[in-house]
């Protein structure tokens, strides 16, 4: 594809992505596009053009990008505001680990190529509309079936979904309102739709990242961080959120012991814990510097939109950290009842959200943080 080999982060290969994405039925990923577009103050010509006609239609359509940019208005690559931009609740494509549920054919069948011989018509030229004309009054004509809709959650229940995948790390990216989970030992990262529970895979094991041991989303400059091991050691990997493409990949110096988990805390960037009990701060090129040493090993990590750092520890609450100007114990926040204490979680504001092992699959439920 040619986005995978452009320059990172351009604006006319990503508004050129997301236009075939809403061609080839794909609306949700493409209005996931248009929104990191808009998060850098980049306009499209989305509002207007009937190649996103698909992209208007859904739910979470803001409709304020309505001017094809250009490379003289493109702001640079890595230049991404703190704001958030509209968000938006598209469904990801079906992951091919886990069951997919129906969704519309007329989003959902690729568009076929042209008969040998011919040429696939110009997107630019529009072909008028065929009349549409009513039936003769003696034909009988019965109910046009409906699409089948893709169920959604009642505001406030647990987020529900089924994989293959056990998972061991979780992050939450406000922009595309998914969830990001990874499975340690079958080393795949997969996404969640927020509203839905459709799962898709965004990194398979093809793409050879090794074991697992940590994932963390930087939500300003909207890139994927993973580490993860494999037969040369540890290695850090800076990948495209949206599209799961490797941007950069690091030895990872200074980290001895096995990675427990990764986290992405305001003002200070990775902090990743090792199965020693360190806290490590994880600078872009892979080197490791000791912020403290804990008196147990952490099962999980998460920070919050302040830059302060949860810690799981295997016990009812989490101990929470500032980072800066050092890394010093500020309280204790107490668990919810029933809710795991060495599972996965995210700091979703003043909630959490937690997976959760249920009826043969996985929910993830978000519950209030309490201090004691």
């Amino acid at each position: 594809m040619a986005y995978r080999q452009g320059r990172p982060d351009d604006p006319e290969a990503m508004l050129l992505l997301a236009r075939a994405q809403s061609l080839s039925g794909r609306p949700g990923d493409a209005l996931v596009m248009l929104n990191r577009l808009a998060a850098r103050g980049i306009a499209s010509d989305a509002a207007t053009s009937d190649d996103f006609a698909n992209v208007r239609a859904l739910s979470g359509w803001a409709g304020d990008n309505t001017t094809v940019p250009s490379k003289s208005s493109a702001p640079p690559s890595g230049d991404r505001p703190a704001t958030e931009p509209p968000r938006g609740s598209g469904n990801p494509p079906a992951d091919p680990v886990a069951p997919a549920r129906p969704s519309s054919p007329a989003t959902s069948s690729p568009s076929k190529p042209p008969p040998p011989g011919t040429s696939a018509p110009d997107p630019a030229v529009k072909v008028p509309a065929a009349p549409v004309t009513s039936p003769p009054a003696s034909t009988n004509v019965g109910p046009v079936p409906s699409a089948p809709a893709v169920s959604r959650r009642e505001p406030g229940a647990a987020l529900k979904f089924t994989t293959l995948l056990t998972p061991s790390a979780l992050a939450y990216d406000a922009v595309s309102r998914r969830y990001i989970i990874a499975d340690r030992a079958a080393r795949r990262v997969a996404v969640i739709d927020e509203n839905t529970g459709q799962v898709a895979t965004l990194v398979g094991a093809q793409g050879a990242l090794g074991e697992i041991g940590g994932i963390a989303i930087d939500a300003k400059q909207g890139d994927l961080w993973v580490v993860a091991s494999d037969g040369d050691g540890l290695r850090l990997h800076r990948m495209q959120l949206i599209s799961g493409r490797v941007l950069s990949s690091s030895p990872l110096k200074g980290a001895t012991g096995g990675v427990v988990a990764l986290a992405f805390a305001r003002n200070v960037g990775l902090v990743l814990a090792d199965a020693s009990g360190i806290i490590w701060r994880v600078r872009a090129n892979g080197q490791c510097d000791k912020l403290t040493t804990l008196e147990y090993v952490p099962r999980a990590l998460a920070a919050d939109a302040e830059g302060r750092l949860y810690v799981a520890a295997g016990t009812p609450r989490l101990a929470r950290f500032a980072l800066e100007p050092s890394m010093r114990k500020i309280d204790v926040v107490e668990l919810a009842p029933g809710v795991p204490t060495d599972a996965p979680f995210a700091i979703l504001g003043n909630r959490m959200g937690v997976v959760v092992a249920s009826e043969g699959g996985y929910e993830i439920r978000t519950v209030p943080l309490r201090r004691r």
